[in-house]
């Protein structure tokens, strides 16, 4: 009987600790954003890790737009526009300093259009992305603006993320086959 008693105690005792614990880094959390210090919260949050075992990828770029500044970006082939979620790093930011500009896109792969810029984005960090996705926009090679209209397992390197278009839907038909006129502007 004293056996039981003390497990309850114990585990009762864990509990107790456990929430307040919890309740701490609420108010903690509390007291920072009414302190003004929201920019440290939010640089947090940004740094985030993006969880790995999402294999949805609409899910994914939820999470990441949820735990980013992303800017909206409007990209127009013919007559269709696409909203784009642009991610806020240094190699977006000197992009749309470029903005609004119109350009002839190649094809490249059936999977790709890419347009070589007339001068080097910074790209301090790149990546080589296993799976690259359908709407997904990138800097290649630091130069290279490109648009993924297929989903397609990748070997290369030298890639910086800039966004994705949030609905690809008849993406990949505006593109059509071969080179194509493509606006870039940010909306606001």
């Amino acid at each position: 009987m004293k056996r039981i008693l003390l497990v309850f105690l114990a585990c009762m005792m864990l509990f107790s600790l456990a929430a307040c614990g919890r309740n701490s880094s609420s108010n903690e959390g509390n007291s920072s954003s009414q302190s003004g210090n929201t920019a440290e919260s939010e640089n947090e949050i940004s740094q985030m890790p993006e969880q790995k075992n999402n294999t949805n990828q609409t899910d994914s770029r939820q999470g990441i737009a949820k735990r980013e500044k992303m800017i909206t970006m409007n990209i127009k082939v013919g007559n269709k526009t696409f909203t784009a979620k642009m991610y806020d790093n240094e190699t977006t930011q000197a992009l749309i300093a470029q903005l609004p500009m119109t350009v002839t896109m190649s094809e490249l792969n059936g999977r790709e259009k890419h347009y070589s810029l007339s001068s080097d984005l910074p790209a301090k960090s790149t990546e080589k992305p296993a799976t690259i996705n359908a709407g997904e926009i990138m800097c290649w090679s630091s130069n290279n603006l490109v648009l993924f209209y297929n989903t397609f397992s990748n070997s290369y390197g030298g890639y910086v993320k800039l966004g994705y278009i949030e609905d690809i839907s008849g993406f990949a038909s505006a593109l059509g086959t071969g080179s194509v006129q493509v606006t870039f502007s940010v909306n606001g």
